[in-house]
């Protein structure tokens, strides 16, 4: 019991730090308001991965998924398995060299994605139509600083850039693709509940 104490300590250790509240309560107003989706909150975390992935990345083959999300790729076949037996993605083999798989998604998995991102979407576009004209210079200068220093410590901790089309979040919402946004409204919906209201 005192090691689940401690555990419990070093978890809240670093609730005060300005970052993290500031980003927490960006997140919990933006993307946690979003209307439960039963198909989408049922994913685990590592099966929601793949889905965008396989979104993104249409027709790729096991060895793509398997650099792209840093796993094995018998992990991504296990993954696959379980996204096939829901209905959401596709399995195939490569019409040129049948030793290749390949993923796509199923048109539930695309109707489940989309609806995903429409709401997403809708919600950070009142967002912004509710800034004022001087304010949202400040906000996308801030967002793309924070951006920028946070790929900058990822590449020096040896991880892979980023390649998911997030040069859009330098535009405002109503010229952007939102499919910058997905892998933020993964992270939101797996960790919703998680954060007490205040």
């Amino acid at each position: 019991m005192k090691k689940t104490n401690n555990a419990k300590t070093r978890c809240c250790e670093h609730t005060d730090l300005p970052l993290e509240r500031a980003l927490i309560r960006v997140v919990r107003a933006t993307l946690f308001a979003q209307p439960p989706q039963p198909e989408m909150d049922a994913l685990p975390m590592a099966q929601m991965r793949l889905l965008w992935m396989v979104y993104h990345m249409p027709q790729a083959t096991m060895k793509e998924f398997s650099e792209k999300l840093e796993v094995s790729q018998s992990t991504v076949t296990q993954l696959a398995e379980r996204l096939i037996r829901r209905g959401l993605i596709l399995r195939f083999h490569d019409s040129k060299d049948r030793r290749l798989v390949r993923l796509s998604l199923s048109e539930q998995g695309h109707r489940l994605l989309e609806e995903s991102m429409a709401q997403v979407h809708a919600t950070l576009q009142e967002i912004w139509n509710r800034l004022g004209e001087e304010d949202r210079p400040k906000v996308m200068e801030g967002l793309e600083i924070l951006g920028r220093v946070a790929e900058q410590f990822r590449i020096e901790q040896g991880r892979s850039p980023l390649t998911w089309r997030e040069e859009s979040l330098a535009q405002p919402p109503e010229t952007s693709d939102p499919i910058a946004q997905p892998m933020v409204d993964l992270m939101a919906r797996r960790i919703r509940g998680n954060i007490r209201e205040s």
